[in-house]
């Protein structure tokens, strides 16, 4: 029985970590989404800049990220590299976010196994060395890498969920185009609609059309913006409208065309997903359904039988 304590509080000790993590971040990001979007909406200005602090608590606050993430940081030009890209794909934008990342790690990485080598210590002292070292260093792996883990789980769900109403987004544009607007007007249009079904979306195009509005020019706010999404569907919608802007082609149709491209995509992973659904039963039927069943039948034959030679 002592044998099983170990894993199991070092199993119970990462997943509430993760948690935890995963808590946080999701009840930041639901924060900061509806006051940009409220802004975006009603407003129809730039964003609000985030909410002052006193100076003291921010220059502590600050003080203590940059000490930790001082130790996860990478050497050379990072700011500039892939990994600021999978922070702006991930929705954070800001300044301290990079900061915050590397905070994490460094925590997970090197207090959480500090404090787990102090809990073998004064809890379960007879523990071998070889044990707790593996335990410790078993513990600083995973958490070095879980905030990659999350960093890459919160883009998938963003992509997905922009996947899903890209179709609507195009019908939207068409909509736009063929009442007389132009195709500036139309993603600022479009980007205060789409807002009631994906507000991920919706504030990728306020920011395509706030460049585009900055003088960036369409063609680049439109790279831009595929390439802060990094998904298939917007890169190929993205080139499509900078070839029609080139070449003068009707964008009404073109978008019609890709819309209903785009529809054909989904309702195959729609197909896709029921067909792994019987796979997916096969599990919980053999080992939870059909044993229910079998007692069920089978049980009161055995019992009489049991009964009749007992007799």
């Amino acid at each position: 029985m002592s044998n099983l304590l170990y894993p199991l509080s070092l199993l119970l000790a990462f997943g509430a970590c993760a948690l935890l993590v995963f808590g946080v971040g999701k009840l930041l990001t639901q924060s900061r989404m509806r006051q940009r979007l409220r802004q975006s909406v009603t407003n129809r200005r730039a964003l609000r800049a985030p909410k002052q602090v006193p100076a003291s608590q921010g220059s502590t606050w600050h003080a203590v990220l940059s000490s930790l993430s001082r130790l996860s940081v990478p050497a050379g030009a990072w700011q500039d590299s892939e990994r600021r890209l999978k922070f702006i794909r991930a929705g954070y934008r800001e300044a301290s976010a990079a900061q915050a990342y590397y905070a994490f790690k460094t925590t997970f990485a090197l207090v959480l196994p500090l404090l787990l080598a102090l809990v073998l210590m004064i809890w379960w002292p007879a523990t071998p060395y070889t044990r707790q070292a593996l335990y410790v260093v078993s513990l600083a792996a995973a958490g070095y890498y879980l905030p990659d883990v999350y960093l890459r789980f919160r883009t998938n769900q963003r992509a997905k969920d922009m996947r899903d109403t890209l179709p609507d987004l195009i019908d939207l544009l068409v909509i736009c185009t063929e009442s007389g607007l132009g195709m500036d007007a139309a993603i600022n249009r479009v980007s205060q609609e789409i807002a009631r079904s994906s507000k991920i979306l919706a504030e990728e195009f306020y920011l395509a059309a706030l460049e585009i509005r900055a003088g960036a020019g369409r063609s680049t706010a439109l790279k831009n913006l595929a390439l802060r999404v990094d998904l298939e569907d917007l890169h190929s919608l993205v080139s499509m409208l900078v070839q029609a802007d080139r070449f003068g082609t009707s964008l009404a149709d073109s978008l019609r065309i890709q819309s209903e491209v785009m529809r054909t995509k989904r309702m195959q992973r729609a197909e896709e997903i029921a067909a792994k659904v019987p796979v997916k039963m096969l599990i919980p039927l053999i080992f939870f359904i059909f044993p229910s069943l079998l007692m069920v039948l089978i049980g009161p034959a055995v019992l009489q039988i049991s009964a009749i030679f007992a007799k």
